[in-house]
């Protein structure tokens, strides 16, 4: 059975049987992997706090390739996020940014550019306190790297670049604006500002290093949570749970 090794970020894990965990990871060289650590429940000595989401690691793992899950062998803590665990607005936001990872990535599949996006903003998550748009830039930047972002440069269905004389709706279905010429003022397509349309247009452009200078207007905070998540829904199928918890937290 081959034997593995790699940095990883805990995305989920539940207890399965009596002392052993279900653990589903994404890893820097592997992508997501599933995994099962026997004895974690009893094991101290290898696992410790290990597996607790959000937790950075080191990872030792065998598994028969393409088949079933993977055997967790040992876990080296690199970095815990203990300034999330330690507060309950901090862990609700880290949850989405974990489940959207976990349902949008592909199982197996390396992508170092998603471990490495996530990594920043659960470190962004770590030294700041939260801000809304946190959430809209990784659902933004974490489309991109799959390959299946909003398009925000141009229409989606007549292919004219953006112009600031048009007037833009967003489609669900298509995937990005339509000009006034297509979209027709329909009132199905959700509308959005040309202010809105740049900003998005910025965060899909700029360098990693730059996203935590981008602040957005409180139009843009609400133009962006009805498009991104109306979006992110009709790709999944279901809105994610953990957006409840944020919904709950703010009440």
């Amino acid at each position: 059975m081959p034997f593995f090794k790699s940095e990883a970020v805990v995305l989920q894990a539940t207890d399965y049987a009596e002392y052993d965990k279900i653990v589903s990871l994404y890893t820097k060289n592997y992508g997501r992997i599933k995994g099962i650590a026997r004895g974690a429940k009893r094991s101290q000595k290898r696992f410790g706090g290990a597996l607790e989401p959000f937790t950075c690691n080191e990872v030792d793992f065998f598994e028969k390739e393409g088949h079933g899950l993977a055997r967790l062998e040992s876990c080296r803590i690199l970095n815990p996020y203990t300034a999330i665990s330690q507060d309950i607005n901090k862990i609700a936001y880290g949850n989405y940014l974990l489940e959207l990872v976990n349902i949008l990535t592909p199982e197996r599949e390396k992508h170092p550019e998603v471990f490495r996006l996530l990594l920043f903003f659960l470190n962004l998550l770590s030294e700041q306190s939260p801000r809304e748009e946190i959430l809209r830039i990784f659902e933004l930047r974490l489309t991109s790297l799959l390959g299946y972002q909003p398009q925000f440069l141009q229409c989606v269905s007549c292919g004219q670049s953006f112009r600031l004389q048009e007037d833009y709706r967003f489609s669900i279905k298509k995937g990005g604006i339509l000009c006034s010429g297509c979209h027709k003022g329909n009132q199905a397509f959700l509308s959005l500002s040309h202010g809105t349309i740049k900003l998005f247009q910025q965060v899909q452009q700029v360098s990693l290093v730059k996203l935590n200078r981008i602040r957005f207007s409180p139009a843009s905070r609400g133009e962006g949570k009805a498009i991104l998540l109306n979006f992110l829904e009709y790709h999944i199928g279901k809105k994610p749970k953990s957006l409840e918890f944020i919904e709950h937290l703010k009440q």
